[in-house]
């Protein structure tokens, strides 16, 4: 099979990049993944960015499988080139298994099955943990220890763990996207160490074998803080960008029941956005982004409040779209808007959560001053043009967005309902390539000019509105 025009234009975000170029996107469009969720809500996210990364045949298997015409009529909007079925057949090259503790358990025996190479996604309120499993002896072992960790879940916190479950599913969902893709083109290093993570506190950490049934067991057990209620019914989050960043995080959001999301963007809908902007489709190229992820987010969520600002923002117009709002989720692509919205934010007094992403590689941050670290305490002024590459001329894995969205869709939802620990004097750094997690310490400058102690910074200022690549404005 040789690449269409079309399918390059669709790709060209992972063509680009040297790990993967043609051929890499050829055998993609080429595998067949196997996909089996405990429901159609829990595994939704992997196969929506195993469609967009160009994954060419889906099969997938629900305990649940209500709603899944709706989902695969989707998926195929979003990416014609992908075959999508309910399947009895657990026939792939890859498999993907996801779901809670006691879902996981009653796979045993699918898992064991014809076993190929497979990646059990475990998932329990904020938390969960992938592995990758080359052969049936570990996962056997991985089994036993959810088996031995496996608790009964009080009755009074399931539909609350349920509610805060949309975080760690959409999160696992897409690295496991991420997974599938290294696999299938044998490139970096897949996750065949259990990869856990917390998005109540945000740790993150790579447990070797040795350690394993004790995370696994930390995995299956569940504290009363982790199963607290969090309503978001009355939460009022901006996004601006509805891109690779914002698409995830509205996602996330408007699963988890908020009330009312705002969107900025002034681009609209291009078949090379839909490798990575899960929110749009085929037949919405053309349409303002706005337009067309609220088409998508009402339909995930009839109740939701959805606001669209076809604008770009300005230092004339962002205090007015500011002031609805309780959280503004930054998901831009270049500094000039970074920064606006920083100092916008501080003089406001809203937090602000911050992510970027490039190539295998990206950062979130949660910047809520003044008790934390504002943007210019780690960058103090706007870097020049094309001195720091763009996802336009490097590229950007597709899933890799998708990762730093739901990290800023889950401390959202922490500053809403004031729960866990957010990132507001960390950075996580996620290098994809390699799965895995870094957390970095931030502090705040004594000499920052817009909230050290001396502040020079004293009103907005101007704001060069000019992408890294004067080529291609989309947001990322």
């Amino acid at each position: 099979m040789i690449l269409a025009r079309e399918q390059i234009n669709r790709y060209l975000r992972h063509i680009i990049m040297p790990e993967i170029s043609g051929p890499g996107q050829k055998k993609l469009l080429e595998s067949t993944v196997f996909v089996c969720g405990e429901n159609i809500d829990a595994a939704a996210p992997a196969i929506y960015y195993l469609a967009a990364s160009g994954i060419g045949f889906i099969n997938c298997h629900f305990e649940t499988a209500e709603g899944f015409d709706r989902l695969a009529a989707s998926i195929r909007d979003l990416n014609s080139d992908v075959s999508i079925a309910l399947v009895g057949s657990k026939d792939s090259e890859l498999r993907i298994f996801l779901g809670r503790p006691e879902f996981i358990i009653k796979q045993s025996d699918n898992i064991a099955e014809g076993f190929v190479p497979s990646i059990i996604a475990l998932q329990n309120g904020w938390k969960g943990g992938i592995e990758v499993f080359r052969d049936l002896a570990a996962a056997r072992s991985f089994l036993a220890a959810v088996f031995a960790g496996q608790q009964p879940v009080d009755v009074c916190f399931k539909d609350n763990l349920i509610k805060n479950g949309v975080f760690s599913s959409c999160f696992s969902g897409a690295l496991c996207a991420m997974e599938v893709v290294k696999l299938a083109l044998a490139i970096g290093e897949t996750a065949d160490d259990l990869l856990y993570f917390n998005l109540l506190s945000m740790d993150f950490s790579k447990t070797s074998k040795e350690d394993s049934a004790r995370t696994v067991a930390e995995l299956c057990t569940l504290k009363p803080e982790e199963c607290q209620e969090t309503r978001l019914e009355e939460g009022k989050v901006l996004i601006v960008g509805t891109g690779g960043l914002g698409s995830p995080a509205a996602y996330a959001l408007a699963s988890a029941g908020i009330g009312t999301i705002g969107l900025v963007d002034y681009d609209t809908v291009e078949i090379s956005n839909l490798n990575r902007q899960i929110l749009h489709a085929v037949s919405r190229i053309g349409m303002p982004k706005v337009e067309s992820a609220a088409v998508f987010l009402k339909s995930l969520n009839p109740q939701l409040t959805v606001n669209v600002y076809n604008t770009s923002l300005t230092k004339e117009n962002v205090f007015d779209i500011l002031a609805s709002y309780d959280v503004v989720i930054v998901a831009v692509d270049n500094f000039p808007a970074r920064f606006l919205l920083n100092d916008a934010c501080f003089f406001a007094g809203k937090p602000m959560i911050d992510a970027g992403v490039i190539r295998f590689d990206g950062t979130s941050m949660t910047i809520s001053t003044p008790v934390g670290p504002c943007y210019r305490c780690t960058l103090p002024d706007i870097p020049s043009s094309g001195k720091i590459p763009s996802c336009a001329e490097t590229g950007v894995l597709g899933p890799l967005p998708g990762i730093m969205g739901f990290i800023q869709s889950a401390e959202a939802a922490k500053l809403l309902s004031g729960q866990g620990q957010l990132l507001s004097d960390r950075v996580v750094y996620f290098d994809g390539l390699f799965s895995s997690f870094h957390t970095l310490r931030l502090n705040k400058a004594d000499n920052c000019a817009l909230c050290g102690t001396n502040p020079t910074i004293h009103e907005l200022q101007e704001y060069e509105f000019v992408c890294a690549d004067a080529v291609d404005q989309e947001t990322q």
